[in-house]
């Protein structure tokens, strides 16, 4: 009995631990995407962004317009991905879609990740690394 006892108080423990993280807001380390249209001949870039928390973020922008930028929190527990799709042309039909932000505690954390869309594709820096091109357009 005092074993079905000990196992019945980790497993309330736990339940309470997990829902007192949305109660009391436990928050992990503060992130910032920012996405940059440098598209020329006056392209419109669209970008698309989901997580595991069914967050969805879908911005139009203009060329030369204003950066696209969200923040959120690491998970306290668990693992924070956000994937992305950046779209141009005609219908937005040539697009690429990667990983934004993968959290991951064993790496310094970058904190604020920006991507620059250009004609010839995808480029990266966080404040940890310079600019650098990451991706090819499909």
């Amino acid at each position: 009995k005092i074993k079905n006892i000990s196992i019945f108080l980790v497993v309330l423990a736990f339940c309470m631990i997990q829902n007192m993280e949305h109660v009391i807001s436990i928050k992990g380390k503060q992130t910032t995407l920012t996405f940059r249209n440098s598209l020329s001949h006056n392209k419109w870039l669209k970008v698309r962004c989901n997580s595991g928390d069914k967050e969805v973020r879908e911005k139009y922008m203009p060329p030369n317009g204003e950066d696209f930028s969200f923040s959120f929190h690491d998970d306290v527990v668990g693992h924070k991905l956000i994937w992305c799709t950046l779209s141009k042309g005609a219908d937005y039909k040539v697009h690429k879609k990667f990983d934004a932000y993968v959290q991951d505690n064993r790496k310094p954390h970058g904190t604020f990740y920006n991507y620059v869309a250009q004609d010839d594709g995808i480029y990266h820096s966080t404040m940890l690394t310079r600019i650098h091109k990451m991706y090819n357009w499909n």
